[in-house]
């Protein structure tokens, strides 16, 4: 019951039936209590008689192998029943499997689950019933956005897997981001202090200048990253200091605009052998390996998975209205998690991607860092 599970009521036909069938000092109700004594038949009029209940959904035995009774034929009768599919059927066996091999083994043979302790079995069955509902639930189909270049985003990946690269560049990855709808922080590139200084003014401070290079991983925790810069000269200054402690030949300046507040959010793919790509969303930011507040779905995720995705995380309360503040933006989150999804989908040579931060506001959301590797 810890588990989410009910203990149904017997019919009254379902207790007069065993009333007939069952030992006179048999306990007849749910749980039912065939005694230590019962053989095969008892078992089987027991099980037959939970699999016509109409409100019982699933059996859990507990099977103790008395040394005066045929447990073979119990369990072959378990087995029987079993094989006709109806209902699942999950069995704790209370024995010394040393002794009795061949019970043991009829079991087995049969595809009945057995657990040697009675709190593993209880666990089995609860997990397969929340299988079962997550298999019945109804998610849809996947949202398939139109204003998406998957020309764009194809030819970008193509001439990076043409040049032997595994990592794209700042530009290819925000031009790839862009190519499928996903909100981005307005954003330029510059090759050194003068050209960042020109891009800071288009963009209109404040702003935050980032270091980019393929070599260069973890780049707020190297110095490659500076918020908050007011002025042209606080731009110069940021990318002549990247300039002398990163000794990188493609090394080159993302010039982004500041974006302070909000909450932050990330979403990301990676490709899996065998599976296609799972698209995790999660609480963001520099914590997101320390708090990993994370779900997984397999693509490609339709909008009812998206929303469940929103709303399983253990912050998710912090993303909704909190103390007067506002909540995020959840159908900006959810559209940025089946864009993430859709990308995967149809330009499958990326093998990993995190968008983190994303910033989440009120109305809108918008990434500001972003990575993706082939």
């Amino acid at each position: 019951m810890a588990g989410g599970l009910t203990i149904p009521v017997l019919s009254e036909q379902a207790k007069e039936v065993l009333t007939n069938t069952l030992f006179p000092e048999a306990s007849i109700g749910n749980p039912l209590d065939v005694l230590a004594t019962a053989e095969g038949k008892h078992f089987r009029a027991a099980m037959d008689t939970m699999m016509d209940e109409d409100q019982i959904d699933s059996i859990y035995i507990n099977f103790v192998t008395a040394p005066f009774v045929d447990t073979e034929s119990i369990a072959r009768e378990i087995v029987e029943v079993n094989r006709q599919q109806r209902k699942p059927i999950i069995c704790n066996l209370m024995t010394d499997k040393g002794q009795w091999t061949e019970t043991v083994r009829i079991l087995k043979d049969g595809n009945v689950p057995i657990y040697d302790f009675p709190g593993a079995a209880a666990k089995a069955l609860a997990a397969l019933a929340r299988y079962g509902e997550i298999r019945r639930r109804k998610t849809g189909k996947p949202k398939l956005f139109q204003d998406v270049d998957q020309w764009t985003a194809k030819t970008i990946i193509a001439q990076a897997q043409g040049a032997g690269r595994k990592t794209l560049s700042a530009a290819e990855v925000y031009g790839i981001l862009t190519a499928y709808k996903i909100p981005v922080a307005e954003w330029r590139i510059a090759a050194n202090a003068e050209e960042a200084e020109r891009c800071a003014a288009e963009i209109g401070y404040p702003v935050v200048v980032k270091a980019d290079s393929g070599s260069i991983l973890h780049k707020s925790d190297r110095g490659g990253v500076a918020v908050n810069l007011q002025n042209g000269r606080a731009v110069r200054a940021a990318v002549n200091r990247m300039s002398k402690r990163f000794d990188a030949q493609d090394l080159k300046f993302l010039i982004q605009e500041y974006l302070p507040g909000g909450k932050e959010i990330i979403v990301g793919a990676k490709a899996e052998e065998g599976l296609g790509h799972l698209v995790m969303f999660g609480i963001g930011g520099v914590h997101v390996e320390v708090l990993q507040d994370t779900v997984f779905k397999l693509s490609p995720v339709t909008s009812a998975e998206a929303q469940e995705m929103f709303c399983s995380l253990k912050a998710t309360p912090l993303l909704g209205a909190v103390r007067g503040k506002k909540g995020v933006d959840k159908k900006g989150v959810t559209q940025v998690i089946q864009r993430v999804s859709q990308l995967v989908t149809e330009v499958p040579g990326i093998q990993e991607m995190d968008i983190n931060p994303i910033i989440a506001y009120e109305d809108h959301v918008f990434a500001v860092d972003a990575r993706i590797s082939l």
